[in-house]
């Protein structure tokens, strides 16, 4: 890609006020152009000015499945569009995530607009330096993700502890791992971050 190159972006998010405003305010750079938007991945993918997307926006909370199962999905279909994330949340755990999955980019909808296009443009022509080394590990073992989806409903450590056939301090431990491998501090953070990783349904 040159410098003189357009950019064709594709909008995925469910706010329909949201994907209008974003379209005017990138379309009215002469090095973007917005060929279709959507709340879901497949209206956009599925459309006929799907082949022309460089690079997909895409918001990460969505009806359908996780951001993460959808951009792993697209690199290996569509490994010609790169993948920019564009969220309200300021999270590391995702972050990481998302970029192991194959985002080109992370970009919070607090950033400005010309930051916005130059990272566009970046990701366009496959200089995003976003990208971290790919973890060796999962980032919850099947052990946690146990606990955590009893957790989820509603079990107490003893609950737990019962169920699984374990001590109450292991309990306490894995969730105390899970804790601190999602950055959270509570039950519910857990159990939110979790849900937004796609880890649990």
């Amino acid at each position: 890609m040159t410098a003189t190159d357009v950019v064709h972006v594709a909008l995925v998010d469910d706010h329909h006020l949201f994907r209008e405003g974003l379209a005017a305010i990138l379309g009215a750079r002469p090095q973007i152009r917005v060929v279709t938007h959507g709340a879901r991945p497949s209206d956009v993918l599925d459309s006929a000015e799907a082949a022309a997307v460089d690079v997909l926006l895409l918001d990460v909370e969505l009806d359908g499945p996780p951001a993460r199962t959808t951009i792993a999905s697209l690199r290996r279909t569509r490994p010609d569009i790169a993948i920019v994330v564009l969220t309200m949340h300021r999270d590391a755990v995702l972050r990481r995530t998302l970029l192991t999955a194959g985002a080109a980019d992370f970009v919070t909808k607090t950033t400005p607009s010309g930051e916005l296009v130059d990272r566009i443009v970046r990701a366009a022509a496959g200089r995003s330096s976003a990208r971290p080394t790919p973890p060796t590990d999962p980032l919850l073992s099947d052990r946690e993700l146990e606990v955590l989806r009893l957790v989820m409903r509603a079990h107490t450590n003893a609950e737990i502890a019962a169920d699984l056939g374990i001590a109450v301090g292991t309990v306490k431990r894995h969730i105390y791992n899970v804790f601190r491998k999602l950055e959270v501090g509570s039950r519910v953070a857990a159990i939110t971050a979790a849900r937004r990783l796609g880890l649990v349904d």
